[in-house]
């Protein structure tokens, strides 16, 4: 593969690497500071979750819980991704709006904090997460990139890939450990507080539990047969079938006939890609970086 040019294209704001976007190129600051700066309302409900962690399907839960009926809907979330779209065009948008980002911790919108609008955080274990990113970043044109002057193809192999996560060289979103850290210490000192924390090997295992614990939050009626209606609506499967056939967005579903967004969704997928070296490697990462930090990931159902 030939050379292109100068450095990693991928756009890098305080410190953070970002996706190519449209909207953050080719400087991510004017949209970056409006996201900072977004007239927050009250009602607003944000997703935060590192990629990769079971976005797409939370916002289609929490959605179905907030209209109060398991309508599909035909946007994707991107519609309310803070980092992807115009935010002039949220205006309009009816309350409850239900906005979405993967954004680190010290970039949301100051209003939503300082209101205490309501947020809901999903936490996935490292390992799928980097194995679901891995295949995303593949077929994504706003995160892979030829090999430049500087670095090579990104991002190439997995394992030069999760030798490049290991080394934190493509720290999209900060990156897992430093995102999910960042959260664990606003919690803690209570800088957020109208906050709900989810697994998603949680939501995979007691489904029909963890939307009844998402309503409550919401402080939305939902009765076992919504609850019940919503989770199987929102089983992988279906809901890719779903995707494929109805939502539109500014990212596609598929791409050359391959699952993009919703590729597999299980527990476990890890141990197809990790070989027992790359395994070892990982796991003293683990160590090093949760060493202090309270978080506990499952890795196996």
């Amino acid at each position: 593969m030939s050379d292109t040019q100068g450095k990693c294209p991928m756009p890098v704001y305080d410190g953070c690497m970002l996706p190519m976007f449209p909207i953050l190129l080719p400087n991510a600051d004017k949209q970056m500071t409006a996201i900072r700066d977004f007239q927050a309302r009250e009602s607003d409900i944000l997703i935060c979750n590192f990629a990769k962690t079971g976005t797409n399907w939370v916002y289609e839960i929490l959605s179905m819980l907030v209209q109060g009926h398991s309508t599909y809907l035909k946007d994707l979330k991107t519609i309310g991704m803070l980092e992807i779209i115009d935010l002039t065009t949220l205006t309009d948008m009816t309350s409850p709006r239900v906005l979405n980002t993967h954004i680190p911790y010290r970039f949301l919108p100051k209003q939503h904090l300082v209101k205490g609008c309501k947020i809901v955080h999903v936490l996935r274990n490292p390992k799928d997460t980097l194995v679901s990113w891995y295949n995303h970043t593949k077929r994504d044109s706003r995160l892979k990139h030829d090999r430049t002057t500087e670095e090579e193809e990104f991002p190439g192999t997995w394992d030069n890939f999760l030798r490049d996560q290991i080394e934190n060289i493509h720290n999209t979103y900060d990156g897992f450990f430093k995102f999910e850290k960042d959260w664990e210490a606003a919690k803690r000192s209570k800088a957020v507080t109208n906050v709900h924390t989810m697994f998603y090997e949680d939501l995979q295992k007691e489904t029909v539990a963890e939307i009844k614990r998402l309503a409550e939050f919401l402080e939305v009626p939902a009765d076992e047969e919504l609850v019940k209606d919503i989770a199987d609506k929102c089983s992988f499967q279906k809901l890719q079938k779903a995707a494929i056939a109805i939502k539109s967005g500014k990212v596609p579903v598929t791409e050359g006939g391959i699952k993009f967004l919703f590729r597999k969704g299980m527990v476990g997928d890890w141990k197809n890609w990790f070989t027992v070296a790359q395994n070892e490697r990982f796991d003293e990462l683990l160590d090093r970086e949760l060493k202090g930090s309270a978080l506990k990931f499952t890795y196996e159902i």
